[in-house]
């Protein structure tokens, strides 16, 4: 019953691993940028939220349990109804995606303007469905739920970039901004390139015909 879940951890470390050296790939620019802005004296290499529980939060609690619903609990129905494999890697994490709408009422006391939380929230929805469809394809490749929750825990400690040094000539690193936009695009091939060969060889309950 737990291998029908991706659960298998006598053999989830290795998937793990590669699972978090694709998704680091994916996010090379931004690790990038943010170690050039601290040895520049701008923040500290390792940012957490303010408290304990917002780590937790955001690290652990979120990543297992939206993992588990979302991933291994909602593809197996999926799958268990007969749908196929492609509409359900790429509709399903819409579902995933919906969950967090209910930050719109925090982005309109934060805002104060209805259009600017509506943006900003059609935004998270679709930054996320992008999440939803990589963390269903690392999971039906790896048959890994624990690979699935540690990149998910990696990208929710990453957040989406801050793409302001393109643009904000105030910005420290606009005048190193076409260096680091080559080092994005330079994640962006590292991670296309390498997004079969480290999710190759693994034996999932979600692919029947492995």
């Amino acid at each position: 019953f737990a291998e029908l879940l991706g659960l298998r951890f006598w053999e989830d470390g290795w998937p793990c691993l590669r699972c978090l050296l694709l998704t680091a790939a994916l996010f090379l620019g931004p690790l990038c940028q943010h170690f050039w802005a601290c040895c520049l004296g701008d923040g500290r290499l390792l940012q957490l939220q303010p408290t304990i529980w917002m780590n937790l939060r955001n690290l652990v609690a979120a990543p297992i349990t939206e993992e588990f619903v979302f991933r291994a609990c909602l593809m197996r129905i999926w799958f268990g109804a007969g749908i196929p494999v492609g509409p359900t890697l790429i509709l399903s994490p819409l579902c995933f995606s919906l969950a967090h709408a209910h930050h719109f009422l925090e982005h309109m006391r934060k805002r104060g303007s209805r259009q600017a939380a509506l943006i900003e929230i059609g935004f998270q929805v679709f930054y996320t469905s992008l999440f939803g469809i990589f963390s269903n394809f690392l999971l039906w490749r790896t048959g890994s739920l624990p690979a699935a929750i540690v990149a998910h825990s990696f990208c929710n400690h990453q957040g989406f970039p801050d793409l302001s040094f393109f643009v904000r000539q105030g910005h420290m690193l606009y005048n190193y901004r076409n260096y680091v936009s080559a080092l994005y695009l330079f994640g962006i091939f590292v991670f296309g390139s390498s997004l079969m060969p480290l999710t190759a060889g693994f034996t999932s309950s979600f692919r029947p015909e492995t």
